[in-house]
């Protein structure tokens, strides 16, 4: 805004000031005005309107091309199928896990599980000629001859044997347990041999003047008698043979 001060005419007007001419003054600033109008005509200018634009249009042309990039992606069943292969193998792996597992457990019959049951065994599993029928090696038969050798001394030797080659074994394990068989009867018969004898020892003994104590001692005559079955059943196992205990009750099968 400027102020034109114009000339007075006469002198008495000289120290007085004139009013400023607004309309003088806003003239040359009406670029301005036309500076806001064009400003104003500015609002829809090509940015906007190609923003406008993009808002209309679908995708940008830039995330156009990164759509392909996107559509790429399905390329992770690739890495998919990984897992999933990566899950084959351990499903592959985890079945020697489970053997081993399984292994720490009880362990299972090696062979024909059938040799492993003595109700399943043949009537040529013993006797001569057995040999056929076990084809035991020279460890296995070794085995059993200490085991049957070793029974006469340590009655509880065979149990031992039986629960540690049960499950190796089937030639060792029928041996086995035969002499447990054998020896859990050699007890409960000797016991009872001990009773009976001692009994009519005592009261044979009233009759004849003590000489009836001595029937007592007929009592032993059942363990020598098993005595004789172990020796036995250890010559039949060193050839290899399958031997049957007589007079035993089954108990272990």
């Amino acid at each position: 805004m400027s102020y034109n001060l114009q000339q007075p005419n006469n002198g008495s007007d000289q120290s007085r000031p004139m009013p400023p001419n607004y309309s003088q003054a806003s003239g040359p600033h009406q670029p301005y005005s036309q500076q806001n109008q064009s400003y104003g005509s500015q609002q829809p200018n090509p940015a906007q309107q190609n923003y406008g634009s993009q808002q209309g249009q679908p995708p940008q042309p830039g995330y156009g091309f990164q759509q392909p990039y996107g559509q790429s992606q399905p390329a992770q069943p690739g890495y998919g199928s990984q897992q999933a292969y990566g899950q084959g193998q351990q499903q592959y792996t985890q079945q020697p896990y489970g053997q081993q597992a399984y292994g720490n457990g009880p362990a299972q019959p090696v062979g024909n599980p059938a040799m492993f049951d003595s109700r399943m065994l043949p009537g040529n599993a013993y006797g001569p000629g057995s040999e056929m029928f076990w084809q035991a090696s020279e460890s296995e038969r070794t085995t059993v001859l200490w085991t049957h050798i070793g029974s006469i001394f340590v009655g509880f030797l065979p149990l031992i044997m039986f629960l540690v080659k049960k499950d190796e074994s089937p030639y060792v394990r029928e041996h086995s347990r035969q002499g447990l068989n054998a020896m859990i009867t050699n007890c409960i018969a000797t016991f009872a041999a001990v009773i009976v004898f001692l009994v009519l020892g005592f009261l044979l003994a009233l009759v004849t003047f003590g000489l009836g104590i001595f029937i007592y001692f007929l009592a032993f005559i059942v363990p020598i008698f098993y005595t004789v079955l172990y020796i036995i059943a250890a010559v039949a196992g060193s050839k290899g043979e399958g031997y049957k205990f007589p007079l035993v009750f089954n108990f272990v099968k």
